[in-house]
């Protein structure tokens, strides 16, 4: 018997009158780029995160790409991050001019681990005029844990290790849209516990039932709209994104 690798015929029927519904209003209003439902979308994104900003982006990459460069993270800098994990997360790390500093795993959860993070800091980094620098003369600026198959990292670790540290904590929540934390005498949701959270909403994810490629970076704070080379902001390089995607990724929202 063949087994498909991804098969979402059982969720698209259960929506589909929806679906449709959504994408032909978007047609027939000719508002492809923003518009009244990326702001609909993004607001629930938002509310279902219980965080005050949501951005919706192209795709998780951009996302990603979004979050590093609004807070001008470039040459001269290292971010810490998984040895395991999509190559965009590097990657976006690689395009901005830093430095991607691999840890290794926990073998239980193929998440980051919290004693390698530690023993690299301890070992491979020392301070230098108030920063933290590595062993490559590298500044040390963020930390870029991943949550792999809808599992949360060791967020209370991976927090007091930002704060001792004075790093960035920039989650990257592409596969654990909607995962709860233990966090505080409470819980939160995956993406929203550091400085910014990224997302993916691609079809092949463990995220809600969703059809579009629409990812979404959720901030706790404002970040300042910094020129580019070719003149644009960081915020309006994110604001190429598509709402036929976006209207049915915000009913997958709504019906989680």
């Amino acid at each position: 018997m063949r087994v498909p690798l991804l098969d979402l015929s059982e969720q698209y029927r259960a929506l589909s009158e929806e679906i449709r519904a959504a994408t032909d209003e978007v047609l027939a209003s000719q508002r492809f780029i923003l518009g009244p439902k990326l702001a609909e979308f993004e607001k629930a994104i938002a509310d279902y995160c219980h965080v005050p900003h949501a951005v919706g982006v192209s795709s998780g990459t951009d996302a990603l790409l979004a979050v590093l460069m609004a807070l001008e993270i470039g040459l001269g800098d290292a971010v810490i991050t998984t040895a395991y994990s999509f190559f965009a997360t590097g990657g976006c790390i690689s395009r901005v001019g830093a430095t991607p500093v691999f840890i290794d795993i926990d073998p239980e959860t193929y998440n980051i681990s919290a004693s390698a993070l530690k023993r690299y800091l301890d070992k491979d980094c020392h301070r230098v005029e108030g920063k933290l620098v590595n062993e490559n003369r590298q500044t040390i600026c963020a930390l870029v844990p991943v949550h792999l198959f809808g599992l949360c990292c060791e967020m209370n670790e991976m927090l007091a290790v930002a704060r001792e540290h004075d790093l960035l904590l920039i989650e990257d929540a592409a596969q654990a849209i909607g995962a709860d934390y233990p966090l505080d005498g409470g819980s939160a949701k995956a993406g929203t516990m550091g400085d910014a959270g990224c997302f993916s909403l691609v079809a092949d994810l463990p995220s809600t039932r969703d059809v579009s490629a629409l990812s979404t970076s959720v901030y706790r704070r404002q970040f300042p709209a910094r020129r580019t080379a070719s003149g644009n902001t960081e915020r309006e390089i994110a604001a190429s994104r598509s709402l036929v995607g976006c209207a049915p990724g915000r009913g997958e929202v709504l019906h989680e």
